[in-house]
């Protein structure tokens, strides 16, 4: 389903296939099937998800999937979809500083029975995700998918906004929603700014294969140009994210293989022992950012498109499931009234009011943990962990918000199979 018509009318028109942009698609088409009130949904991706194949190796792109965020995923249908190599559960997680060790006074660790959980979160590859929650979009027959075909305008009316496609084709919805990630078209379209933070400092990812096993615990450490951690994969190897520095980053991708695995378990000071690079070894820049709104005359932001999160907590795809999630809930509740106008301005600011404050909480707090343990003042970042592990109020408090259980969640959120 992938060709454009000219002059079709949408209720929402959705700008962005990745896994948040789905996930919204996914949850507004089913919301509105249920109450029997179906509208009509375009969605916009110039490049769908390819077919991987089954004993193709783990793309390094990996997300940590918080509990809420998997029960999203299974409301969607995404998540028993997922093959169980490209998903990997963790039970612990052990964070500690430079100048202490695993399990020592400068560090934290949490473990999922300590709170009731059977797991503190999943390591799961984000190809998987896309490819699931595209299936189940296709199959939607309130949605109409439009790819291979790029939006090169979009103007405004009183009633609807119009996009423009690279084939001259157009289309009209009442609602555009920009799902399309921290270099959002959609947004510079409406002139949405967008303050951005660059720490100057790049993230290097690959696969490490350890002499001890991972003991399906995630791995971090703060040292003094950023943190280091290791996720646990299905195949018992780790997704390495390493933050550092540019100049730091440009030395280690340079580097030949047998220094870099000394350098890399010397950074983790052995704690899974000996360290090998499986893959080839990539770097993204690190920053932060912020649109100045989320929502506007008929359109809204979600996802990357509304912010952009450091790493360090493997925030990004929750929150953005969460935006997902939230939009549709009150989109749903809306079509049940007469004459509903998806394009409503109090509906879109209910949405913007409920999670604006809980994304820039999360912004702020990856910011300061970021400066607190990577800058000169480490030190005392380290001596805040090794307290915080034992003040158990406090402690579970971390937990619940970095499982999505510290914050008032949507309904899709919320249902959970153990």
């Amino acid at each position: 389903m992938s060709t454009a018509a000219t002059a079709v009318d949408f209720d929402i028109a959705i700008v962005g296939g990745g896994i948040v942009g789905l996930a919204f698609a996914r949850l507004l088409a089913a919301g509105l099937e249920q109450v029997g009130n179906p509208c009509r949904i375009a969605l916009l991706e110039v490049q769908p998800p390819e077919t991987v194949a089954q004993d193709a190796d783990i793309d390094l792109r990996v997300s940590a999937i918080a509990p809420a965020s998997r029960a999203i995923l299974q409301n969607m249908g995404v998540w028993d979809q997922l093959p169980v190599a490209r998903v990997s559960p963790y039970e612990r997680m052990c964070v500690w500083q430079a100048e202490g060790t695993a399990g020592g006074a400068k560090s934290i660790s949490f473990d999922a029975a300590e709170f009731g959980e059977a797991w503190l979160g999943h390591i799961v590859e984000n190809r998987a995700m896309r490819l699931a929650a595209w299936k189940k979009v296709e199959g939607a027959t309130s949605v109409k998918v439009i790819s291979g075909l790029k939006p090169v305008s979009l103007s405004e009316a009183t009633d609807h906004c119009c996009i423009t496609l690279e084939d001259s084709s157009s289309l009209h919805a009442r609602l555009v929603v920009g799902a399309d990630s921290s270099r959002s078209w959609v947004r510079e379209q409406l002139g949405v700014s967008f303050r951005e933070h660059l720490y100057e400092q790049s993230a290097i990812v690959a696969h490490i294969a350890s002499e001890r096993p991972h003991a399906a615990t995630a791995w971090q450490r703060f040292l003094p140009g950023g943190p280091v951690a290791l996720l646990p994969l299905a195949d018992g190897r780790s997704s390495l994210v390493w933050s550092c520095p540019d100049t730091q980053a440009k030395e280690l991708l340079e580097m030949d293989g047998t220094d870099f695995n000394v350098e890399l378990a010397a950074a983790l000071d052995h704690v899974l022992g000996s360290l090998e690079c499986t893959t080839q070894r990539v770097s993204f820049p690190l920053g932060s950012g912020h649109a100045a709104r989320y929502t506007g005359r008929r359109f809204a932001l979600i996802g990357d498109a509304a912010h952009r999160v450091h790493p360090l907590a493997g925030q990004g795809v929750n929150l953005g499931l969460l935006d997902a999630a939230v939009l549709a809930e009150e989109l749903v509740a809306h079509f049940a009234l007469p004459a509903a106008d998806p394009g409503d301005p109090l509906v879109l600011r209910r949405y913007e009011r409920a999670r604006k404050g809980d994304t820039m909480l999360t912004l702020g707090a990856m910011d300061a943990i970021n400066h607190l343990f990577a800058g000169p003042c480490g030190g005392i970042g380290g001596l805040g962990l090794g307290v915080v592990d034992k003040l158990p109020l406090v402690k579970a408090r971390f937990a619940a918000y970095a499982m999505g259980r510290g914050r008032s969640l949507p309904a899709a959120a919320r249902l959970i199979d153990p």
